[in-house]
């Protein structure tokens, strides 16, 4: 077994190598992660390979690049030796494909938690390091303004509507606004219309985004998927309190995302 080396080491001494197999997507949320480094430190240690006096960085580059943006001068490291190029992206690759991300399940429980403790999801943002947007996805209905849930009560939207408006639309007062366009909207498509639009154009005003919205026609497309499909989708319907359309739609866009096809 190959004996590894522990240090730290000054940032100006690594390297990104070309050996790194992650090459997309590598600053996507990085000042979500510099601002969770900020406040707790690195968790992980990067990896790297000596490389002359210098460091060739293998795994953790949005690590060592949220500690750049810091500016920190130095950054905990195991330091792994590796036979060729070969050696070196195989080891690289190894790490991100096995490599899994919290379970969002466990991210509902844990917002979910810290809101019962820090009483308001700005505190929970901060405590996290992430966006009050990213702490509404996590939480889902609770986070939804006590507004839209009478909305919800007097049946003028659904509450996966509510949910919907209130993790794309951080502040308060504008997904009010929104909310009474949509209601505002005949049911079935239009409504749609203005949803998607909302979630494309965030930065809008709700005035701003209807007026969009009355210019955009949705693009239907028939899905034929098998009963295992069907039973995972309707799954995850009821663990997220969405719609079959709205999650295949998420999916679709998030594939379209990490294949180049979709910037954002």
């Amino acid at each position: 077994m190959e004996k590894l080396r522990f240090d730290y080491i000054p940032l100006d001494k690594i390297f990104i190598s070309d050996l790194n197999v992650r090459k997309v997507h590598v600053r996507e949320d990085i000042n979500e992660l510099a601002d969770s480094i900020r406040k707790i430190g690195i968790q992980q240690p990067i990896v790297v390979f000596e490389k002359g006096d210098k460091y060739g960085l293998l795994i953790g580059q949005r690590r060592y690049l949220a500690c750049e943006l810091i500016g920190l001068n130095e950054i905990p490291a195991i330091i792994t030796l590796i036979q060729n190029d070969t050696d070196g992206i195989l080891k690289s690759f190894s790490e991100n494909i096995h490599r899994l991300q919290l379970d969002y399940q466990d991210k509902m429980k844990v917002a979910t938690e810290l809101l019962t403790k820090l009483g308001s999801i700005r505190e929970v943002a901060y405590a996290l390091g992430v966006s009050k947007v990213t702490v509404r996805n996590y939480l889902g209905y609770a986070a939804v303004p006590d507004e839209l849930k009478q909305m919800v009560s007097e049946g003028k939207i659904s509450a996966v509507t509510a949910a919907e408006i209130s993790r794309n639309i951080e502040d308060e007062k504008e997904a009010i606004e929104i909310a009474k366009k949509v209601i505002e909207a005949p049911r079935g498509d239009p409504r749609r219309v203005i949803l998607e639009t909302m979630k494309e154009n965030p930065d809008k005003n709700a005035s701003e985004i209807a007026n969009l919205a009355s210019r955009q026609r949705l693009r239907k497309i028939i899905l034929h998927i098998t009963p295992k499909v069907s039973n995972a989708l309707d799954l995850a319907c009821r663990d997220f309190k969405s719609t079959p359309s709205d999650i295949a739609s998420d999916a679709l866009e998030e594939w379209l995302i990490n294949q180049g096809f979709l910037k954002l």
